[in-house]
């Protein structure tokens, strides 16, 4: 005890007298860390690589760097096969100061490192590169690392054929150099110009030209004279597979739609080419190459000796619709809308003879082609020419208006303006077939429009039933209304004449109630009296006590409430004084009926001072 006790005290003798060295010196460390290390420097850090009884624990070393970590446990790179099982310290030494490396590199220096024990051995220009040059990843901790690298070609490399022929580089290439290229199987079809025909049999070199020096890319193939020398010296097209193929130059395979100046589809394709091309097939024709060079005009219309505005397929008969409409403007039948969307059969039919199919239609009229579907009903009207009511756009809406209404024997006025035609022409059953053009066919429903009855209960019910007898028998529901609106009548007011707020009172005010049952309003019987219509706001005080009066007695139309009541006159009791201040409500109280409802009590029954004030002299003071 007393010998440890002496070796304790030496130690705090020695830290006192070096008090500076203390302050910066690690008592535990053997020496400075390396550079990467450099921020572990410290006592305190000690434990973060060393456990107690080891010298560098190996768990502690894969907890920072991960990446190592990974490669040990999926048994992979030079970590995880090759030094699997040793220690971290036996290549990586710390504490020689931050001017050693930390890697201890197998054969002394990191160019003599057999890269082979990586599993990926270096070969041709690969064992010539410095490690730097590929070994540019960083970690997770954001420091250089030799981790990570893929081994495929475009992990490094830019693809220059663009991933169209695949991924893998050395079917073609090999590690010695890229432009030792090996051919031998090599599928042209996987570039844009997949050899056909003479194309296949052609050797590279005489496309790419001979290595080392034969070039692939870029090279033109967009047209065959990129390689081919034209002998027509530019006549044709720079397509020359328009006539020609890959199979054979001397094969001539010409396409309908790509022949110079004129299609060879339809008729012309019979043809033989001596049959135009007098100078051989590569030359003109003497003759032209228009159609009329060959073929005289037969339409009589002005159509113009472009032929191929309309015979575009080269077909005499069956031209495309399209040309054909186009073309129908320049005859003396244009189309014009709804005739654009017919089909050409139903106007030029194949079962009628040829002769007479275009040049003998007669059109001059809508009959012509189209049945009368009125059956007749205005034959009278200008021929029964369907024009003064239809046009070509549309059989509906009809072209007749109110300005034509007008002219009938029932104009259209007022709301009658708004109504629908279906509101008064009814449709009729379908009737039987008919013929058009020769094609049966069954005659739709259609609008009546013959109508008889004109008079107002021809068309609308009667709302009043019996009340307006005589009126009806005179003249007609138009005695009071007109067609202007049904709620605007005209009406004799005189023998109740409307007055002050009753002539602002609507008309179901009064003739509203409902009677018989039928929803009619009562315009026969209404009372004339204020008590027919108005309740009795003040419970029968004037009207069943004496002496009575009647409501016009106070009251008049223009309000219920009274401007100027005399209370004098009207009452024999003048407010005079203090009285004239006091409120109506001052003396008339509102009083609970036995019915439970209220009123105000107008006739009090009294007149004396005792009636309604207190007697101040009833008492005198006693002596």
């Amino acid at each position: 005890m007393i010998g440890q006790a002496r070796v304790w005290l030496l130690c705090v003798c020695v830290w006192s007298v070096l008090p500076s060295f203390a302050a910066q010196a690690q008592l535990l460390s053997p020496g400075d860390l390396s550079r990467v290390h450099a921020k572990l420097e410290g006592d305190e850090h000690c434990l973060e690589c060393h456990s107690s009884g080891k010298r560098v624990d190996t768990q502690l070393c894969t907890h920072c760097h991960a990446d190592i970590q990974r490669e040990l446990q999926k048994k992979s790179g030079l970590h995880g096969t090759h030094y699997r099982n040793q220690p971290c310290a036996e290549c990586h030494i710390e504490h020689r100061g931050s001017q050693h490396d930390l890697v201890r590199w197998p054969d002394g220096a990191r160019d003599k490192f057999n890269h082979k024990l990586t599993g990926w051995l270096l070969n041709g220009a690969h064992a010539s590169l410095s490690c730097a040059k590929c070994h540019t990843n960083k970690n997770e901790r954001g420091a250089s690392t030799f981790i990570g690298l893929s081994t495929t070609c475009k992990s490094c490399h830019k693809d220059p054929h663009e991933g169209r022929l695949g991924a893998e580089c050395l079917k073609c290439h090999n590690e010695q150099s890229f432009r030792s290229v090996e051919l031998q199987g090599f599928d042209h079809g996987l570039t844009r110009f997949p050899l056909k025909g003479k194309h296949t049999k052609l050797e590279c070199a005489e496309c790419h030209g001979a290595p080392p020096n034969a070039k692939y890319r870029p090279l033109a193939f967009e047209t065959c004279t990129s390689c081919h020398k034209d002998p027509h010296a530019g006549r044709f097209s720079d397509n020359c597979t328009s006539c020609h193929t890959e199979s054979s130059w001397t094969e001539l395979h010409m396409q309908r739609n790509k022949h110079p100046k004129l299609s060879l589809s339809g008729g012309h394709a019979k043809v033989a080419c001596a049959a135009c091309h007098d100078r051989g097939n590569d030359k003109p024709p003497t003759r032209g190459s228009s159609c009329v060079s060959c073929h005289a005009p037969v339409h009589e219309a002005p159509f113009g000796k472009d032929c191929a505005d309309c015979h575009k397929q080269i077909r005499w008969l069956g031209v495309a619709e399209a040309q054909s409409r186009e073309a129908h403007a320049r005859t003396a039948f244009p189309l014009v809308g709804e005739h654009k969307q017919v089909d050409c059969d139903a106007c030029h039919s194949p079962k009628t003879a040829l002769s007479r199919r275009y040049k003998q239609l007669r059109y001059e009229r809508c009959l012509d082609c189209h049945r009368d579907p009125h059956q007749g009903e205005f034959s009278g009207r200008d021929g029964g020419e369907c024009r003064s009511c239809h046009n070509e756009h549309g059989f509906t809406p009809t072209l007749f208006g109110l300005d034509a209404h007008a002219l009938t024997s029932f104009p259209l006025v007022g709301r009658h303006q708004a109504v629908a035609c279906v509101g008064c022409h009814e449709h009729t059953q379908p009737g039987s077939a008919v013929t058009v053009r020769g094609a049966a066919s069954a005659a739709p429903a259609r609008l009546d429009w013959r109508i008889t009855g004109q008079a107002c209960l021809d068309c609308h019910a009667n709302p009043h039933g019996d009340q307006f007898a005589k009126e009806m028998a005179a003249g007609g529901c138009a005695q009071c209304h007109t067609p202007n609106a049904w709620n605007l009548p005209s009406v004799d007011h005189s023998i109740y004449p409307l007055t002050g707020a009753h002539e602002q009172a609507r008309c179901d005010a009064c003739h509203g109630a409902k009677t018989d049952g039928k929803g009619q309003a009562d315009y026969r019987g209404v009372p004339r009296v204020c008590a027919g219509c108005h309740d009795d706001v003040h419970a029968g005080q004037f009207r069943l006590q004496e002496p009575k009066r009647t409501c016009e007695e106070c009251h008049d139309t223009r309000a219920f409430r009274i401007a100027n009541f005399d209370h004098a006159q009207r009452t024999g009791y003048a407010l005079e004084g203090k009285h004239s201040s006091v409120a109506c409500t001052g003396c008339h109280a509102q009083v609970t009926l036995h019915n439970g409802g209220t009123a105000l009590r107008y006739r009090l029954g009294y007149h004396a001072c005792a009636d309604c004030h207190q007697n101040p002299h009833a008492q005198e003071a006693k002596p």
